[in-house]
């Protein structure tokens, strides 16, 4: 008689959920049950006999790192496999020692999905076929989030790799804004005498926009320092326009390598030194963004991104996403 086996994916994304339950629905044998975050993941294990927890590094209420840090909460053995687009070593190697037993890369490799899962008893009916994720059409910001989601791990990785520091992973949120809400932020920017703000236009495939960069905190030119940029003027900002070069550069190679578009990025510039941004899209405009933070882990830096296009260049985006599917 073959073992069912229980699969709990504990993932803040629904196109997660749905994208490996897809890949494994054709096992014979396996029954499973979601969490959307660390909490719910929490409870589930606590109720359920569990044999394979896909978990996130990166959610709200709970990361990936405090649920294994939580473990055991009964006295079932659970094998956990991290997927996460937190791909920095240290992420790795940190999931590892708090005991994890296998780790893969957003986007997740099917077959290797499907081999790993043989290996653990799952029992494939092979004359079952798998649809394409054609249900990622219906959820377009869903699916720009986790593609943002993957470019910012592997962007986090890039600077990590520069830094020699491990990157806080963040959430990106992916929203609509509309330009005076855009007009009243950039005022606030402007107002806030403690933080340095850089904007850098960025163009490439149909795709029109804006990345807005904040820094924060004591260790700004150290941080500069250890990814290898030096200052020779002390009257410009130079480690601060490279800083945010690299946080807008490592996003974009990322993003482009998922959807196929190179970018071009003009020469950043001091927010000061620019014209207010609505003056360059008008005043009842509405706008895509994507906003994230990221922070190292020791020193006192915090850099926010915004990202800004219009809505030519979502539906571009939307475009790529559906090519991919086919």
């Amino acid at each position: 008689m073959i073992k069912n086996i229980n699969i709990l994916i504990c993932d803040d994304s629904v196109l997660v959920h749905k994208s490996i339950t897809r890949s494994l629905q054709s096992c014979c044998n396996a029954t499973f049950f979601y969490a959307k975050n660390g909490k719910e993941g929490l409870d589930c294990l606590k109720n359920v006999d569990i044999d394979i927890m896909f978990l996130d590094l990166t959610m709200p209420v709970m990361d990936g790192f405090s649920v294994m840090k939580s473990l055991p909460v009964r006295e079932f053995n659970t094998t956990i496999i991290v997927l996460s687009a937190d791909i920095q070593l240290t992420a790795r190697e940190r999931s590892l020692a708090l005991g994890a037993d296998y780790f893969l890369s957003k986007p997740f490799n099917h077959e290797e999905l499907t081999e790993l899962s043989q290996h653990l008893g799952l029992v494939f009916d092979s004359s079952q076929f798998i649809t394409p994720d054609n249900h990622l059409i219906s959820e377009p910001i869903e699916s720009i989030r986790e593609l943002a989601n993957i470019a910012l791990g592997r962007g986090a990785a890039i600077i990590s790799a520069h830094l020699g520091d491990f990157i806080k992973m963040p959430l990106p949120n992916v929203a609509f804004m509309k330009s005076n809400d855009l007009s009243m932020a950039i005022a606030d920017i402007r107002n806030d005498n403690e933080l340095i703000a850089i904007t850098q236009r960025f163009v490439g495939g149909g795709i029109h926009g804006e990345a807005l960069v904040e820094l924060h905190g004591k260790d700004i030119h150290l941080f500069g320092e250890k990814l290898g940029f030096s200052q020779t003027d002390e009257y410009k900002n130079e480690v601060v326009i490279d800083i945010a070069n690299l946080m807008v550069s490592s996003f974009l190679v990322a993003l482009s390598e998922q959807i196929t578009i190179p970018f071009s990025v003009r020469q950043p510039i001091v927010l000061e030194e620019y014209m207010n941004l609505h003056h360059t899209y008008g005043d009842s405009n509405t706008f895509f963004t994507i906003e994230y933070t990221y922070k190292a882990e020791v020193l006192d830096v915090e850099c926010e991104v915004l990202f800004i296009m219009d809505n030519h260049s979502l539906a571009v985006i939307n475009k790529k996403v559906m090519e991919s599917l086919h």
